[in-house]
């Protein structure tokens, strides 16, 4: 006499979906520390740029006073320029040395801004 079929999943069939599940959580895993790393890396670069945006626009509202120099701000360096190509312009280059998991990275900025009258 034959047995009915039972319900429910066999011994191997819960084995591989537990595999399955194992791998996809790992990868997930996986998957946001590479994001997490990303975010604070990112984070750290729009600090160092908006520093570099924040200077040069002061250096450029003042125009004919401003002055060279260096600054060192949690963890990112800054180092500026100031050169008077003619009596109507001034040309800033702002220089940006932050952290990154490779080591430091340098960004430079370069602009001309005319002198009012």
């Amino acid at each position: 006499m034959p047995r009915p079929p039972s319900a429910g999943y066999t011994l191997i069939e819960v084995v591989v979906a537990l595999l399955l599940f194992t791998v996809g959580a790992l990868a997930l895993v996986a998957t946001s520390a590479v994001v997490g790393r990303e975010l604070n890396a990112n984070a750290i670069r729009e600090r160092a740029g908006r520093m570099a945006e924040s200077r040069l626009e002061m250096l450029g509202a003042r125009c004919r006073a401003a002055t060279a120099g260096r600054e060192a701000r949690g963890g990112i360096e800054a180092e500026w320029s100031v050169d008077f190509p003619d009596s109507a312009h001034v040309s800033l280059l702002e220089s940006i040395v932050y952290p990154t998991r490779r080591g430091s990275r340098t960004d430079s900025y370069r602009v001309t801004v005319p002198c009012p009258p």
